[in-house]
């Protein structure tokens, strides 16, 4: 009996280090196939009704043990560790696109950050934008207007 649940166990730390580890799927194959094993082992050495009860239970278990270790691996001392904690705050430069900043950008004027050839940075009302020319060179510190925008991609024309 041991033997199969230490197979059964082998199996799981197996399909969780898959997601950890890049193996195409080698070290996730090997876990099910352990898992499987288990199985058997069981059915050879307890019996019908034993492996049936096993089965049952590995069936149950193996699925709730994932969910359980992703569930708590993020507060474990070693998931803080491999996982940020660093989050991404509008006031360290990290823009997420939301349609509001990009509502009221047609015909407005800004100031080129960067040389657009064709895609560089702009600066309108105080924000940071991505933009793109319509093919044309635009130097940095140029006046531009903003012709349309299609969801967060910015269309600039040189000139106010």
């Amino acid at each position: 009996m041991w033997l199969a649940i230490g197979l059964a166990a082998a199996g799981l730390v197996a399909i969780i280090l898959e997601v950890f580890v890049p193996s195409a799927g080698i070290i996730g194959i090997a876990g099910l196939g352990s898992i499987i094993a288990s199985i058997v082992i069981a059915y050879q050495r307890l019996g019908n009704l034993i492996g049936s009860i096993y089965l049952a239970v590995v069936l149950v278990l193996v699925p709730v043990f994932i969910v359980l270790y992703f569930r708590f691996f993020p507060r474990s001392p070693v998931g803080r560790w491999l996982i940020s904690q660093d989050r991404q705050e509008s006031e360290k430069g990290y823009y997420s696109f939301t349609p509001e900043k990009y509502a009221d950008l047609v015909g407005r004027e800004g100031t080129t950050l960067t040389i657009l050839r064709p895609v560089g940075m702009v600066l309108i009302d105080g924000r940071k934008y991505s933009a793109v020319s319509g093919g044309e060179f635009i130097e940095k510190d140029k006046t531009v207007r903003v012709l349309k925008v299609e969801g967060s991609r910015v269309v600039v024309r040189q000139g106010g």
